[in-house]
C-alpha cells in the first residue's frame, strides 16, 4: 500500500523572506558587513527591511570580487569603453541611492579597467567626503590616478590607504584634522603637505616626493609607527625627531648626499622603540667608530637587519650591545659580499660580562657562507644568551656540500651559555 504521507516542502516564498526581514537590525547590519555587494543587492530586492538597512549601511566595499562579477576581460577596445561606462554608472547609482553617511569606502580598480578616464571617480570621492573616516583606494592600472581636491576636504578622515595615485594638495593646505593612519604605495607627492598633527602611523612604499612630508618630523609629532620602503632619498634629520616612534622600518631608501648620523644620537632619539627593521642603507649612514654607548635601548624587543654586509657587522654589534631586553634577532646577510674568509672580523668581545643578553630567545641568520665575521657573531651570540631557545642558520645558495660540512663541524665546537638551546641548520 503506497504511503499517502506528503513530504513537507520548505517554504521559500514570502514567509521565508519575512523571516529574514524580521531579524534584529543589528544582526542584519553585521551580515551586510560581510556580504559582497552583489549579494546585498539581491537581498535588498527580496526584503524591504534589508533594503532600508543597506541604504543606510556605513560601509561600502567595492573590492576585486565586485569588479570580477561586472567586468569581462575578453572585449574589444570599443566594448571596453562601454564597459567602463557601465561600471561607472553602476557605482554612481549605488552611491546615489545610499541615504546614510559612508564611514568606510573601499574601492579596487582592476588593471584592465581604465577608470582614470572616467570623471565619475571624482564624483564618488566628492559624494563620500563629508563623512568618510576610512578610505582605501587601490588603483591597479599602469596609469596613476590624480586624486581630486575633494579628498583634502574629508575632515572626518582617520585612515587613508592609497595605491598608484598622484597627490597634489591645494595651496596652503593645512592638513587633516583627525587623520591617524596613512599608507601610501606607488604615490607621487607634488607639493609640501601635511596629514595633520594627529598622525600616528605613516607607511610609504615606492613613493616619490616624500621630501614634501618633512613637516611631520618636528618635535611635536606623535608618530608611533614609521615605515619607509623602496622610496627616494630621505633626510636623516627626520630621525632626530622621532621620540615617540615604537616601530621603525627602513628598507631600500636612498642617501645620495652621504649624510651621517651619530649612533648615540639615534639611540637617544628612540626612547620608546620596540621593533626595528633596517638594511645596509641605514647601517652605512651611521658614523664610524661609535664604540661607547651613552644609554641602552631598553625598550627594543624585535631587531631585523636586512642586506647586511660584513663591514657593517660592527654596527650590528653596537645595536645588540645596547639592547639588553631583545627577544628576537633576525639578520639577513648580503649574498656574495661577505664570503671572503680573509676579511677582517670585528671583535665582539665574547667574554664581556656586560654583554649578557638574558632576554634573547630566538636568533635567525640568513645567507650564511661560513666567513670569519659570521662565526665571530655566532660565537658572541651563543656565549651571551643564557636563555636562548634556538638559533636558526640558513645557508646561502652558493654553499657547496664541502663548505656546508666545514660550517657544521665548526658550529658543533662552539660553546653555548644556554644548555637547552638548539642550533637549527637549514
Amino acid at each position: 500500500m503506497a504511503s499517502k504521507t506528503k513530504t513537507k516542502r520548505p517554504n521559500c516564498g514570502t514567509a521565508a523572506v519575512d523571516r529574514l526581514g524580521n531579524l534584529p537590525r543589528s544582526l542584519i547590519e553585521l551580515i551586510l558587513k560581510h556580504l559582497p555587494v552583489h549579494d546585498v543587492a539581491r537581498m535588498s530586492i527580496l526584503s524591504k527591511t534589508w533594503r532600508d538597512v543597506w541604504v543606510m549601511h556605513p560601509h561600502l566595499v567595492l573590492d576585486e570580487l565586485f569588479f570580477k562579477q561586472l567586468v569581462s576581460k575578453k572585449v574589444s577596445k570599443k566594448d571596453k569603453l562601454a564597459q567602463v561606462s557601465q561600471v561607472s554608472r553602476t557605482i554612481s547609482n549605488i552611491l546615489l541611492v545610499h541615504t546614510g553617511p559612508i564611514l568606510k569606502f573601499h574601492l579596487f580598480i582592476p588593471r584592465d579597467l581604465p577608470l582614470h578616464q572616467c570623471v565619475d571617480v571624482d564624483f564618488w570621492i566628492k559624494n563620500i567626503s563629508n563623512a568618510v573616516r576610512k578610505l582605501e583606494l587601490f588603483n591597479k592600472p599602469f596609469t596613476a590616478y590624480k586624486i581630486p581636491l575633494y579628498l583634502f576636504s574629508c575632515s572626518e578622515l582617520t585612515h587613508l590607504h592609497l595605491t598608484k595615485c598622484i597627490l597634489n594638495p591645494p595651496h596652503r593646505f593645512g592638513g587633516f584634522c583627525n587623520l591617524i593612519s596613512v599608507k601610501l604605495e606607488d604615490i607621487v607627492i607634488t607639493a609640501d603637505m601635511s596629514f595633520g598633527t594627529q598622525l600616528k602611523t605613516l607607511e610609504l612604499e615606492g613613493c616619490a616626493g616624500i621630501k614634501h612630508l618633512g613637516c611631520h618630523f618636528d618635535n611635536n609629532n606623535v608618530l608611533t609607527r614609521l615605515v619607509i620602503l623602496y622610496s627616494e632619498e630621505i633626510d636623516l634629520g627626520w630621525f632626530e625627531c622621532i621620540q615617540k616612534v615604537e616601530t621603525l622600518m627602513l628598507k631600500a631608501v636612498s642617501n645620495s648626499r652621504n649624510e651621517r648620523i651619530s649612533f648615540n644620537k639615534l639611540v637617544a632619539n628612540m626612547p620608546r622603540i620596540n621593533a626595528l627593521v633596517l638594511d645596509d642603507f641605514f647601517l652605512e649612514s651611521l658614523e664610524p667608530g661609535a664604540t661607547v654607548l651613552e644609554r641602552p635601548i631598553t625598550t627594543l624587543r624585535l631587531l631585523f637587519l636586512v642586506r647586511v654586509r660584513s663591514e657593517y657587522l660592527v654596527h650590528v654589534q653596537y645595536l645588540i650591545r645596547c639592547s639588553p631586553n631583545l627577544l628576537h634577532l633576525d639578520i639577513n646577510l648580503e649574498n656574495g659580499v661577505n664570503s671572503s674568509d680573509n676579511m677582517e672580523a670585528p671583535d665582539f668581545m665574547v667574554s664581556s660580562a656586560h654583554m649578557i643578553l638574558d632576554k634573547l630567545k630566538v636568533v635567525e641568520m640568513h645567507g650564511i657562507v661560513g666567513s670569519k665575521a659570521e662565526f665571530q657573531l655566532i660565537k658572541f651570540l651563543l656565549a651571551s644568551t643564557p636563555w636562548l631557545r634556538r638559533i636558526e642558520l640558513y645557508k646561502d645558495t652558493t654553499v657547496d656540500p664541502k663548505g656546508e660540512l666545514r660550517i657544521l663541524q665548526e658550529l658543533l665546537q662552539i660553546p653555548r651559555a644556554s644548555t637547552s638551546s638548539k642550533i637549527i641548520w637549514k
